[in-house]
């Protein structure tokens, strides 16, 4: 029974939830204060009624012990409540009575286990009454007094009483599941904007959001959540559109280089040895730039599914450093590179990127080196004792409005002027990429025409 109940509420919607517990904690607060409220009103008429009849049978024997006469006329002048009879008889002449009533009846049992002064509650074929009962002698006879009084007028009020508290609770019951109905719509009509919302919401319209209400409770920041949620799905879907036209982009012209040189070959080269080789050479520089662009997609990509592997450890950036020079300047003669570290530099974290990241940013500073020499500092050290390294060149700089934007994805920033430069902005999205996975942030300081200084902070080991 139990697992039907609460199968049948689970099946419930939540609004239809609201509004039946609201309705039933009401409906059971009114039935308990109605309850509470009819056995008072019950009470305390038994309690009035038993101490008029109390007080008329202390009267009474009071009267028999002044030695008063005792007769119909005299009993009937000291009941003066229309509800209450009266009976008094000799107990060793049981026939002789006087009183209100035509025929007295006994009380059940009263000579045999009852005491001389009793009262309480009984029920017969005439229903149900209240008595007291009192034993008094006077002058040699022993009367007995008993006072009898139905309570049927009383059952009538509290049955009248019942049937109105039922009438206004079967009302008021009515009342709360219609105020509870109305509540829970009210409450749940935010959820509903975001149900509908959210099915209006496609792939490519991300622009629907839910107006915020002035109420300062949860549902607000439900709301609130929801459209900043919205927010970072449409800033995202339109990074990923771009990432996609931008990769597209970059493949499509060394894909129509190579395939210009292909036709080209087909045409003349086949007998022509120098435009043979400058075909070859085009292929091999394109399919090279190809290679790297798509390993750097993939790189990106297992990134974001979190499929890259960092394996950490303690590792010395000054050693890194090092390195990193020394293979620079073998690569490159037309570079200067000089260092720039204190002794004993460690950090907690995967040679091999940290490596990557260094050479990202040397590379950056080599092909924006302008027309000079490139000269790059590499320094390591520590700020605030947080271990860093840094890299800063002498190269053309970068506007302050495009600070924040060189590490998106194919960023590359006055594309007419920079045409003639190798690359496809992805460099700096890696490198921010590799920062991030070990916790580190990047600091940019540069000016146009006097180069730029990439710094990556770790943090402590």
């Amino acid at each position: 029974m139990k697992n039907r109940i609460a199968d049948f509420f689970n099946s419930l919607t939540i609004s239809k939830k609201i509004t039946a517990i609201y309705a039933g904690v009401f409906s059971a607060m009114l039935i308990i204060v109605s309850a509470v409220f009819l056995w008072n009103m019950w009470y305390y008429y038994r309690s009035v009624s038993m101490r008029e009849i109390d007080a008329l049978a202390d009267k009474i024997e009071a009267y028999i012990s002044e030695g008063n006469d005792v007769s119909m006329e005299s009993m009937r002048e000291l009941n003066d409540n229309p509800y209450i009879e009266v009976t008094v008889r000799q107990k060793n002449r049981p026939d002789m009575f006087f009183g209100t009533m035509k025929k007295p009846f006994d009380l059940p049992d009263i000579d045999k286990d009852r005491k001389a002064r009793d009262g309480g509650y009984y029920k017969n074929d005439m229903g149900p009454y209240m008595y007291a009962h009192r034993s008094v002698s006077y002058n040699g006879i022993e009367y007995e007094i008993m006072i009898f009084r139905k309570y049927d007028h009383e059952q009538k009020i509290i049955n009248l009483f019942m049937l109105i508290f039922m009438t206004a609770n079967i009302i008021a019951i009515a009342v709360a599941i219609i105020i509870g109905k109305y509540i829970s719509g009210k409450i749940l009509n935010p959820i509903k904007q975001i149900t509908d919302t959210a099915e209006s919401i496609s792939l490519y319209d991300l622009s629907q959001r839910i107006e915020v209400p002035d109420t300062d409770d949860e549902m607000r920041t439900l709301v609130v959540t929801f459209n900043d949620m919205i927010e970072r799905l449409q800033t995202s879907f339109n990074k990923e559109n771009r990432f996609i036209s931008d990769a597209s982009h970059e493949l499509k012209t060394p894909i129509a280089i190579i395939q210009g040189y292909i036709n080209m070959v087909d045409r003349w080269g086949k007998e022509d040895r120098d435009i043979l080789e400058e075909a070859i050479d085009s292929i091999k520089s394109e399919t090279q730039h190809m290679s790297i662009l798509i390993q750097q997609l993939l790189y990106l990509a297992r990134d974001t599914q979190g499929k890259n592997v960092v394996k950490k450890e303690v590792i010395s950036l000054t050693e890194i450093a090092d390195e990193v020079k020394k293979e620079a300047e073998v690569a490159n003669e037309d570079i200067e590179i000089s260092l720039e570290n204190t002794d004993g530099v460690d950090i907690y974290a995967d040679g091999a990127l940290i490596k990557q990241l260094m050479w990202i940013f040397i590379d950056n500073g080599i092909k924006y080196s302008g027309n000079g020499k490139c000269n790059i500092v590499i320094s390591v050290g520590k700020e605030e004792d947080k271990p860093y390294f840094a890299v800063k060149d002498n190269g053309i700089g970068i506007p302050k409005n495009a600070v924040d934007k060189i590490f998106d994805r194919f960023y590359r920033n006055d594309e007419s002027r920079n045409k003639e430069i190798q690359g496809n902005g992805l460099g700096l999205s890696i490198a921010k990429t590799i920062a991030d996975r070990h916790d580190a942030k990047i600091k940019v300081e540069s000016e146009e025409g006097k180069g730029s200084t990439f710094k990556v902070i770790f943090e402590k080991i």
